[in-house]
């Protein structure tokens, strides 16, 4: 299994962008599936989100979203390629926008991000910040954490690539995938 993250501020398109690269994986007979964004889960739960967060309701997202891509790693190995929608550093990144950096955090989501084979970031899209209930409306708030987002991709060395259309993701996620496919060797 490949793991594709798709990273970035709220209301970027993230979700759309998963659901979009799920299904072309699809259409192309590759068995691919998507993990949904902790932060709606959070909400749902009551914890506070957005510019009003808490310390323990980022952990709680950091460390659900931990949790469920290693249990869908582990119990779903039918899967080709998992699609997440986030990933452990643009989570970690509101804890810190919030609270600063945590020197226990930032150990566990340093090695944590590392699992990401590929990582796409959406860049800020006027036309995806919506009053759904649930995203921050505020546009400073939104340019000031995708700002932090890129700049600690290129502080921390990420490798990463700025989402530009699902024809160009799509291609570098089969490519990943044929580099990943086992080596047969022919009896002589």
């Amino acid at each position: 299994m490949i793991k594709v993250g798709v990273i970035g501020t709220h209301g970027t398109g993230k979700t759309t962008i998963c659901y979009d690269l799920v299904s072309a994986l699809k259409k192309e007979g590759v068995k691919a599936e998507h993990l949904g964004e902790v932060s709606t889960k959070a909400k749902q739960k009551g914890f506070v989100i957005n510019e009003r967060t808490t310390p323990k309701s980022q952990k709680w997202i950091l460390y659900t979203q931990i949790t469920e891509e290693i249990e869908f790693e582990e119990l779903r190995q039918d899967v080709k390629v998992l699609v997440t929608d986030r990933a452990s550093l643009d989570n970690y990144l509101y804890f810190v926008r919030g609270f600063g950096y945590d020197v226990v955090l930032d150990g566990v989501v340093n090695e944590h991000v590392r699992t990401y084979d590929l990582i796409f970031r959406a860049p800020v899209n006027e036309t995806y910040l919506k009053d759904d209930g649930i995203r921050a409306m505020d546009v400073e708030f939104q340019r000031v954490m995708d700002e932090l987002i890129t700049e600690e991709l290129r502080k921390r060395q990420i490798p990463y690539q700025n989402f530009t259309g699902i024809d160009s993701a799509l291609e570098m996620i089969l490519q990943k995938l044929e580099q990943t496919k086992p080596i047969s060797v022919s009896a002589v």
